[in-house]
């Protein structure tokens, strides 16, 4: 399994009519060139770089171009968003595979949080004994992170409730200072959501903690649509104003909003039982 389309080097070798012998000069063989199509060996970086100027690709088209999307972490991600929404096993399983073997062949770390999330998440549906280790792996992980990026969002959307309340306070206090593209945003405040029930059953061992998550989505800019919706809901819940929350909760719905009308609506049962 490659990050490359090496099928997609050779057409375009092809495209621009350099025989292979041609390569000689840049210090791949011909044999070496088949056996680097055919999967049986690697290039060393230089090489490849070598290859990629002799093809006349800038580093944007190797990516456009050659990067098989599946295989990348965020096209990783991806997929097994849509896998879990769908409850769909063996695709999770498979995603699972696919991550483990390509941090072995890269060692990046990306890879074995999005293999230890596929376990993680597998494991709801199918008891496995491994999983355990794989949340440990998956929550330690975020430890290690110092700049935070989409994909960390996206990882530690679905474990949410299962990181120590502190942990997950000190993470969301470095996320929220980011400016995340709109996708990003609505994944962070259905987050932050699921975060508000949590903090809802252990209230009053972390009173300060759940008014500043709370206080976070009320303030927030509401320069999109979701945006202002879970502020607007939020404020509600806050000022206990059951009927007006409900009717946000029901205009959601009405739009097809699945994720936030659901989620909306389980903070609401959870907020009005501990109010």
């Amino acid at each position: 399994m490659s990050l490359i389309n090496r099928n997609r080097i050779n057409a375009i070798r092809q495209a621009n009519d350099i025989p292979v012998r041609e390569l000689a000069n840049i210090g791949i063989s011909r044999n070496r060139y088949y056996r680097y199509l055919n999967n049986e060996n690697d290039l060393p970086a230089e090489g490849f770089i070598s290859l990629m100027s002799h093809l006349l690709l800038t580093g944007t088209e190797v990516n456009t171009e050659l990067v098989n999307g599946l295989d990348t972490v965020e096209g990783l991600i991806i997929a097994l968003q849509e896998a879990n929404q769908k409850h769909a096993v063996d695709d999770i399983k498979d995603i699972s595979r696919r991550g483990y073997h390509l941090f072995r062949n890269t060692m990046a770390r990306g890879y074995l949080r999005v293999a230890s999330l596929a376990d993680v998440l597998h494991a709801r549906i199918v008891p496995d004994e491994h999983a355990q280790i794989a949340k440990k792996i998956l929550i330690d992980s975020f430890e290690a992170v110092t700049i935070w990026r989409e994909m960390d969002v996206a990882l530690l959307a679905p474990i949410i409730t299962e990181v120590p309340v502190e942990r997950v306070a000190d993470y969301l206090t470095i996320i929220w200072s980011k400016h995340w593209p709109h996708h990003t945003m609505e994944m962070l405040n259905i987050m932050t959501a699921k975060f508000l029930v949590m903090l809802l059953d252990q209230r009053e061992d972390h009173h300060e903690i759940f008014d500043e998550v709370a206080s976070w989505i009320v303030e927030q800019p509401r320069d999109a649509m979701s945006f202002a919706w879970w502020s607007s809901l939020v404020g509600h819940l806050v000022q206990h104003e059951w009927e007006q929350a409900e009717e946000s909760i029901q205009i959601a719905e009405q739009l097809k909003m699945h994720d936030m009308s659901e989620n909306g609506r389980y903070l609401l049962r959870v907020w009005r039982r501990n109010a």
